[in-house]
């Protein structure tokens, strides 16, 4: 019953441990334990089947076992706390394919040079949220201080929207780049986007850069909220009023928050439902030196 109590073991510590600390890269290394973590548990399961089955029946039935658990596991985060998603259940189930591939090979049901291959190609795919990790994190500081760009594709990861939103050429007469982000405000009480994680630390800059460009003819606010970490208050925000065409904002940081103390964790461009439909165009989001 080793293998039992094992695996009930380490699928336990699922629910419960995790990688300390938080944001993209301690996310993006937890995910990528998923494959190597549940190759053990299906190499414990494996053992405990063959205690009653042999050959394909082992297999078989660790396979229909594997996806249960998958499956069961994540979401059963739902009440524990965690964070449950399609992409975990697919790292485990790679995971239990690699492990199942060495079983096979180790059991001479198929070829163990073809087998033990395929299963280290298998395990060489589940280091890859890491791997989106710190390039977002490598794309984000070699563009500081923009807080984003719109020409590669790494980009994407940086910016999130509960609104559509598509890279397009920058308007005709907007000199702010060959490439901007065009985002139509969704029917939201706040449409709009949010850069998470960007550069933590503003004590260096003077002022937050943004421009925008109002399609139509008739103005739209725009609301700039800077989120924060070590502050008194979750965010601060200041609400500009865009005429028609190109607008030019600058969000002075003197006075806005103690730089000193609080660190910044996103920060969030949008407007309101009263204008669900519009369509702005984001182009430079950039914080100004000091001197």
């Amino acid at each position: 019953m080793f293998e039992l109590a094992a695996m009930m073991a380490l699928l336990a510590a699922q629910q419960f441990l995790a990688v300390p600390g938080s944001g993209r890269l301690s996310s993006g290394l937890q995910n990528s334990i998923h494959g190597p973590w549940f190759a053990v548990v299906t190499w414990l399961l494996l053992r405990f089947a063959a205690r009653r089955t042999s050959g394909w029946r082992t297999v078989t039935a660790t396979a229909i076992m594997c996806g249960i658990l998958a499956i069961a596991t994540e979401a059963l985060q739902i009440y524990t706390g965690g964070d449950p998603s399609w992409g975990d259940v697919s790292y485990d189930l790679i995971g239990a394919a690699a492990a199942l591939l060495v079983w096979c090979g180790r059991e001479q049901l198929v070829a163990r040079r073809s087998s033990y291959g395929a299963a280290v190609l298998l395990l060489m795919v589940t280091p890859t949220p890491l791997l989106q990790a710190l390039a977002t994190e490598w794309r984000r500081t070699s563009i500081t201080p923009d807080l984003v760009r719109f020409d590669s594709p790494l980009d994407g990861a940086l910016i999130g929207a509960n609104s559509p939103t598509e890279v397009v050429a920058a308007p005709d007469g907007w000199p702010v780049g060959p490439k901007v982000l065009k985002i139509t405000l969704a029917d939201e009480t706040w449409p709009g986007v949010h850069l998470d994680e960007p550069i933590a630390d503003w004590r260096p800059y003077s002022a937050l850069a943004v421009d925008v460009y109002v399609e139509g003819t008739q103005p739209l606010p725009i609301h700039i909220s800077v989120r924060l970490d070590n502050a008194p208050v979750a965010h601060v925000y200041r609400t500009f009023e865009c005429a028609a065409g190109p607008c030019s904002i600058i969000l002075p940081l003197a006075g806005l928050f103690d730089r000193n103390a609080a660190r910044v964790n996103a920060v969030v461009i949008y407007s309101s439902r009263d204008f669900a439909g519009r369509t702005i165009f984001l182009g430079r989001v950039a914080l100004l030196n000091s001197k």
